[in-house]
C-alpha cells in the first residue's frame, strides 16, 4: 500500500529518538517492512538533516515544515492561542502544513494517511482517503490532571482554562479518523466512553531491542535514576516533587542517597538543583549507561497519559522500580511483585529505601518485570498491530468507494464533487 504518515515531533533514529519519537520511529521503520511510505513531518532544520542522512533512499517522499520560531513568539502565540478560545493543541496547527498536506495528496494516491497524533486532526484532509490517528495519551486528561495538581491559584486557573478548551478541541479532532489507537486500555475506555461509536483500537508500546542487551556495569550505592524528556510537563512536575517532597525524606535516613535526572531541556529551577546529589546530566547520547547505575529507577508522575515508555526501559534492563500509580499506568504491574508502589511522599521514600536494603528483593522484582517485558512489549508484533489496521481500513474505504460508485451510476444527475474533511 501506499501510506502517508504525518509527524508532529520529528521521527528520528537514536539517540535522537526523544519523546513522542519512542513510538513513532518503531511504527514508521515497521511500515517501511511493508509498504511505499511518504513521510510529512514538522521538525528543525537540524532535525530534517538528521532525518534524511537516515532515511533517504528507503521513503517515497520526505516533507518536513521548520517549527523553529524566537522564543517570544512562541510565548505570543500561545497566549494569542488561549485568549481566542483555541487552546494550547492549536500550537500544532501551521498553513504551510495543510499547504504541505493538499500538494502530497493532489500529486499521489494515498491508501492510508496515519497521525501520528490525533490532534493532527486540525488540519483538512481529502474526502476518500482513510485516517488513522493515533493517541500516546488521552491529552485532556492530562490537562485535568494538571488542574489537580497545580500549587497555587493562578495555575489551577490556567490548567482548568486550557482543559475546558483542550478537551472540545481534542474530541473533535479525533472523530475526523476513522480509527484510533491508543497505547492502553485505559485510554481507550476514556475514549469510547466520550466518542461514542468511534473505532478504537489499543496497540501498546514496545521496548527497543538495545535494552534486552546486558551491560557490564555495577549499580552504584543507594543511587536511583530518573529518564524522560524534561520539556514534557509530566516529567519536571514528577522530579519537582520528588526532590521537595521525597528525596529529603530519604537524605534523612541514607545521608549518601543520590539520584541521577537524565533527559533533555532540565528547565533552569532544575539545573540550580544540581548538586553531588543531584546530578543533572540533560541530553545524553544513550540512557542505558545512567540506568544502569541506579540501584533503583524512580517514576515519581503525578500527572501523565498513556504508556511510560521509561519504565519499560528499566523493566528491560531488570531494574527494580519505585512508582506512583500513575507512573506506571497501562502496565500491568504488581506491587510487591514486579514494582513498588508509593503514593505519598512516605511511601514512595519508605520503598526506595527498603530496596537500596534488600538485593534480593531488587533482583527479584527486576527479573518478574524483564520477563513481562519479554512476554508483550515487542516493537516487531506492535507493528504487525498496526499494519493489520491499515489493512482493514484501507479494505473498507475502497469497499465504500465501490457503493459510493454505484450510487453515482444509479443517480447519473447528482453534483459528487471531492469534499474535504472539516
Amino acid at each position: 500500500m501506499n501510506i502517508l504518515m504525518m509527524f508532529h515531533f520529528s521521527p528520528n533514529p537514536p539517540p535522537n529518538d526523544l519523546g513522542p519519537s519512542k513510538r513513532s520511529v518503531p511504527f514508521l521503520n515497521e511500515a517501511l517492512k511493508r509498504h511505499n511510505v511518504s513521510v510529512l513531518s514538522f521538525g528543525s532544520a537540524e532535525e530534517e538533516r538528521i532525518f534524511r542522512q537516515h532515511y533517504t533512499g528507503t521513503l517515497k517522499r520526505i516533507v518536513f515544515v521548520n517549527t523553529e520560531r524566537p522564543r517570544l513568539l512562541k510565548l505570543l502565540r500561545r497566549v494569542y492561542a488561549l485568549l481566542t478560545g483555541k487552546g494550547f493543541f492549536h500550537q500544532l496547527y501551521r498553513s504551510q502544513m495543510q499547504k504541505e498536506l493538499d500538494a502530497l495528496v493532489r500529486t499521489d494516491s494515498f491508501d492510508v494517511i496515519y497521525c501520528a497524533t490525533a490532534l493532527l486532526g486540525c488540519y483538512r484532509f481529502p474526502k476518500g482517503i482513510p485516517l488513522v490517528g493515533d493517541t500516546h495519551n488521552v491529552e485532556h486528561d492530562i490537562l485535568r490532571r494538571s488542574v489537580r495538581e497545580a500549587r497555587d491559584i493562578f495555575s489551577k486557573l490556567y490548567w482548568f482554562v486550557e482543559y475546558k478548551i483542550g478537551k472540545r478541541r481534542e474530541l473533535r479532532f479525533c472523530r475526523k479518523f476513522d480509527v484510533l489507537t491508543t497505547t492502553t486500555e485505559r485510554d481507550a475506555s476514556i475514549f469510547r466512553t466520550e466518542l461514542p461509536g468511534c473505532d478504537i483500537k489499543v496497540i501498546s508500546n514496545g521496548v527497543d531491542p538495545l535494552f534486552l542487551q546486558p551491560m557490564d556495569a555495577r549499580a552504584e550505592q543507594n543511587t536511583m535514576v530518573f529518564t524522560g524528556l524534561m520539556s514534557y510537563l509530566p516529567n519536571p512536575h514528577g522530579v519537582a516533587y520528588f526532590l521537595d517532597d521525597v528525596l529529603p525524606l530519604i537524605s534523612a535516613a541514607v545521608p549518601d542517597a543520590k539520584v541521577y535526572i537524565v533527559g533533555k531541556d532540565p528547565p533552569k529551577w532544575l539545573r540550580a538543583k544540581s548538586s553531588d546529589k543531584v546530578i543533572v546530566t540533560g541530553f545524553v547520547e544513550d540512557v542505558r549507561p545512567y540506568i544502569a547505575r541506579g540501584q533503583v529507577f524512580i517514576i515519581p508522575l503525578l500527572i501523565g497519559g498513556g504508556i511510560r515508555g521509561k519504565a519499560l526501559e528499566a523493566m528491560a534492563m531488570r531494574k527494580a522500580i519505585v512508582s506512583t500509580s500513575v507512573g506506571y499506568e497501562g502496565i500491568p504491574l504488581e506491587n510487591g511483585k514486579t514494582v513498588l508502589v508509593g503514593d505519598t511522599p512516605r511511601e514512595f521514600a519508605d520503598a526506595v529505601m527498603r530496596l537500596f536494603r534488600d538485593p534480593l528483593l531488587r533482583s527479584a522484582l527486576g527479573e518478574s518485570a524483564h520477563k513481562l517485558v519479554l512476554e508483550k512489549y515487542n516493537w516487531v508484533e506492535k507493528g504487525a498491530e498496526l499494519d493489520g489496521v491499515f489493512r482493514s481500513v484501507a479494505t473498507r474505504g475502497a469497499r465504500d468507494a465501490t457503493l459510493q460508485a454505484s450510487s453515482v451510476e444509479r443517480e447519473p444527475v447528482a453534483n459528487h464533487s471531492l469534499v474535504a474533511r472539516h
